[in-house]
């Protein structure tokens, strides 16, 4: 079975679905799931919005799991953080942690401000130097979560990733990936999108070239209609990458096997 390993519901603060119509969505598209919901410390356009009771969460949702239905956590990182994030994660009991950029340098990159000032070339450089020292810092994780998150709201004509413009970067990023044995998501939210398929393309066998190994498959869905989706086009880059797709269980790597 095919695992939607990325997705938010009750206690994530931008979602719209609650895990029991997760449950029956991931059911409908005929996937296994993986609740990751939103950890993000310090967020700097509101410090708790992205924190939730982590206790509580597991009280209410261990009903929920099975062999299909696992619980996790998607940890944004950031160097200040790293400490009090890899005490958290490794108090409780998740299935899988995503780990995930969705600031750099304090700034948000969802915000439109946080690029006032820069090139797309200086924008994308911060964001991989970023990247780099927080997965130096954060090492209690599964997967690596939508390496082009930066893509959906740089405010730059071109809002592709190129391996070109940046390959000693980007080569850090994956081999500290490498090195740590952590498979890396293929986020499936762009996957609608030729250009973004074609770029992405070009880092994820950058990533097996250099001896990455696995991916997982992920709709990073906060509504129910989005959770499973695009699931055979993120097999398809998994394929023509020669990466293994795998889920996580009890933290442990289960691979999915073909035609599954």
């Amino acid at each position: 079975m095919l695992f939607d390993t990325h997705m938010h519901a009750d206690y994530s603060c931008d979602a719209h679905q609650t895990i029991v119509q997760a449950i029956a969505a991931s059911k409908a598209a005929g996937v296994g799931m993986i609740l990751t919901e939103h950890w993000d410390r310090d967020y700097p356009t509101n410090p708790d919005e992205f924190l939730f009771d982590l206790s509580e969460y597991f009280a209410k949702n261990s009903k929920y799991r099975s062999e299909r239905v696992l619980l996790g956590i998607e940890v944004g990182m950031q160097k200040h953080l790293s400490v009090l994030d890899n005490k958290t994660i490794s108090e409780y009991p998740f299935d899988e942690v995503i780990a995930s950029m969705h600031c750099m340098n304090g700034r948000d990159m969802y915000e439109p401000t946080s690029y006032d000032g820069l090139t797309k070339q200086q924008a994308v450089k911060e964001y991989l130097e970023e990247s780099i020292a927080c997965l130096q810092l954060y090492r209690d994780f599964d997967t690596y979560g939508h390496i082009d998150y930066i893509s959906r709201y740089m405010p730059y004509e071109d809002q592709e990733l190129h391996y070109l413009e940046h390959p000693k970067l980007w080569d850090q990023v994956f081999q500290i990936l490498i090195d740590g044995n952590k498979a890396i998501e293929i986020n499936t939210r762009r996957l609608d999108l030729p250009s973004a398929v074609e770029s992405l393309m070009v880092l994820y066998k950058r990533f097996k070239d250099l001896g990455g190994r696995y991916v997982t498959l992920g709709s990073d869905a906060h509504y129910p209609e989005h959770v499973g989706r695009r699931m055979q086009e993120a097999v398809a880059v998994a394929r023509q990458c020669n990466l293994q797709p795998v889920y996580f269980k009890k933290r442990e790597r289960i691979v999915i096997k073909e035609g599954s």
